[in-house]
This record gives C-alpha cells, structure tokens and sequence, in this order.
C-alpha cells in the first residue's frame, strides 16, 4: 500500500503544475479596446491580436458611423489608412487621397500608394534604403495602370473592422 501512495504523491503535484500552465496559455485577452463619445457611442476601437499586438484602430464620428481606419503590421508599422464618409463609403481627406498603403522591407518604408475615393490609385512614390524619395508616379503617367484597383475588400474598413455602436452602461 506504501509503494502505491508515494509514486500517486509524485504525480499528483506534476498533474497540478501541467494543469495550470495549460490554463495559463489558453487564457483569453481582450482583443478590442474602446474609447466612447460623452453620448456613450464608440469614438474609438483598436484591435489586437492574440499576441497583444496592435492591428488596427477604428476612429468613429459621434453618431456611431466609422470615419477612418488604419491597418498595422505586427511591427506596428502603419500599413493602410482610409477614410470614410456617413454612408460607410472612401471619401478624400484634406490631403487629397481617400485611402493609402504603405510597403515596408526590413522595416524601412519602401513604396506607398495613394487612392481616390473609388479605390483607383492615383500616386505611387518609391524611397531608397537611406528613405530618399528616389520615383514618384502619377495616374496619368504612361506606365501608371489606372486599373490597378485597390483591394476594396481590405480597404473597407466599415465591413473589416466593425464599430458596433454599443452604449456605455450606466452604472
């Protein structure tokens, strides 16, 4: 009966540590985190993977609907921004593009791309390792393909990353 207690007096406190780090890894992190309107709608949302690392962030007008949206690398390099009208649709900001991209190589910015309000781009620029502005390109320029369409579905940020317009409880 001894023999039986002390190897069961072993395994017992290994059971209990190799539970609880399996407990301890399938913990789940809030992967959303909100800022609200005085009026308790949502002014703000930025998302996270399960890393904890940022993916986007959501920036929403008072009534609710999304305003802009930004998209992030698991750098946290800023990879898209585009910004929306009342009706979910792009619309052009005051610097004159609807939506931008930006492509990274080892974490130096290596080309970017600007958008109308239709998704067509309308400028490209390319930088040299140093981060010189080294090409730029217009939509009209000869080799500019002005079929080349943004991805609308990775764009539409209403419909990627939606705002639901929740009421901050009042307790």
């Amino acid at each position: 009966m001894v023999n039986c207690i002390r190897p069961g007096l072993i395994i017992l406190p290994l059971l209990f540590h190799f539970t609880a780090l399996c407990m301890a890894e399938g913990e789940i992190k809030s992967l959303r985190q909100y800022e609200h309107w005085g009026s308790g709608t949502i002014k703000s949302c930025t998302l996270f993977d399960t890393d904890g690392l940022l993916k986007a962030k959501a920036y929403c007008r008072d009534d609710g609907t999304v305003e802009k949206v930004e998209k992030f690398n698991p750098t946290g390099d800023r990879t898209e921004e585009a910004f929306y009208d009342e009706k979910g649709k792009l619309k052009t900001g005051i610097d004159g593009w609807a939506a931008m991209r930006w492509w990274y190589n080892d974490g130096r910015l290596e080309s970017q791309v600007s958008y109308d309000e239709v998704g067509l781009p309308m400028e490209r620029r390319v930088y040299s390792e140093s981060g010189r502005l080294i090409f730029r390109q217009y939509r009209h320029d000869i080799d500019f393909n002005p079929y080349e369409a943004a991805n609308m579905a990775a764009l539409l940020g209403p419909q990627n990353m939606p705002c639901v317009v929740e009421k901050k409880s009042e307790h």
